[in-house]
């Protein structure tokens, strides 16, 4: 099972590409565009970032109607 994933989330009226991480159950980051967000993971495996174990409070949020992780964990 791969720690990252790719999904799209409604937000506003558009979609987001959100990559969300399994190991600490949050989105780390989100994008317009599918592959952005694959170039991301991408660049996440291959030793970029925190290898797959981002801390809280490096991430920026975004608002939303309900909490986005909730969306995530349904799909899983």
């Amino acid at each position: 099972m791969e720690n990252l994933i790719c999904v799209p989330v409604e937000h506003e009226g558009e979609f987001l590409w959100c990559v969300f991480e399994r190991a600490t159950d949050q989105v780390i980051n989100s994008f317009y565009f599918e592959e952005e967000a694959h170039e991301y993971i991408g660049f996440i495996n291959k030793g970029g970032a925190f290898a797959g174990f981002t801390p809280k409070f490096i991430l920026t949020e975004f608002k939303t109607k309900g909490d986005i992780n909730d969306s995530f964990n349904s799909e899983l």
